[in-house]
């Protein structure tokens, strides 16, 4: 195995664990940075207690810190906040940051598997209707002898754009901003779509999704779906149902 292919692997890996266990944990900088706050020491913040066995933190020990949301991202209306709230008031094991965290790394991941034919990273992260969907048009990529060079540039901005429960599963709307650069060549290495110095933007909605009887709390893509038509973007096929 090759170097590059070897970090690739360990980054597969990484943000797979995110999917499965990381929703609802705080790392020791993060306690540092709790106990370190103005306060603290005079008893003006809720102290930090022992951490639970299974490493998750409730959320009314840290007095709604975790609530607050990275730069980039925000919500898109006041529904979709409200019913967050409403959702997550009882769910303790639930840590908005954590998951608007791990939902930017795997777009990046899912993308950048998808273009290579991943599909032994992709079965971890999709629900079975979606990874479906993506092996359907790997293999017709395969047959057709097309390959996918994709390069994520950045994510520029993330929308929490709607929260519910349907069908006992708990989703996650997101809108993605991207920029990528994506050719597409075909078996003789001809580009068909797409320019290598190119930068596309794309924007994207996709749903995460957590059944409620869930032994832990893992996570899943359930539906993916353009928002705007982009030319020359990773064609990433709509799939799935969260209705």
């Amino acid at each position: 195995m090759s170097a590059e292919l070897l970090l690739y692997a360990i980054i597969a890996a990484g943000l797979i664990f995110w999917l499965r266990t990381i929703i609802g944990t705080v790392d020791e900088d993060e306690e540092r940075d709790i106990e370190n706050r103005p306060g603290a020491q005079e008893g003006l913040m809720p102290q930090r207690k022992e951490k639970p066995s299974d490493n998750v933190v409730k959320l009314d020990e840290l007095s709604g810190v975790r609530r607050d949301l990275p730069p980039n991202v925000k919500f898109d209306n006041k529904t979709a906040e409200n019913n967050l709230e409403d959702i997550t008031r009882g769910n303790t094991e639930f840590d908005l940051y954590h998951f608007v965290d791990g939902a930017e790394q795997a777009f990046g991941l899912i993308i950048e598997a998808f273009a290579e034919g991943d599909k032994e990273t992709l079965k971890d992260l999709l629900a079975p209707p979606v990874f479906e969907g993506f092996a359907s048009v790997i293999d017709q990529r395969d047959m057709d002898g097309q390959t996918v060079e994709t390069s994520l540039q950045s994510i520029d901005r993330m929308d929490i754009v709607e929260a519910k429960i349907a069908n006992d599963v708990f989703f996650i709307t997101v809108r993605f901003h991207a920029r990528e650069i994506c050719v597409i060549r075909n078996k003789d290495g001809d580009v068909i779509s797409g320019e290598p110095d190119k930068v596309t933007e794309m924007v994207d909605i996709w749903v995460f999704g957590q059944p409620l009887d869930a032994e832990g709390p893992e996570w899943y893509l359930y539906e993916t779906r353009d928002d705007q038509e982009e030319d020359h973007k990773t064609p990433i096929p709509e799939a799935g149902d969260s209705e």
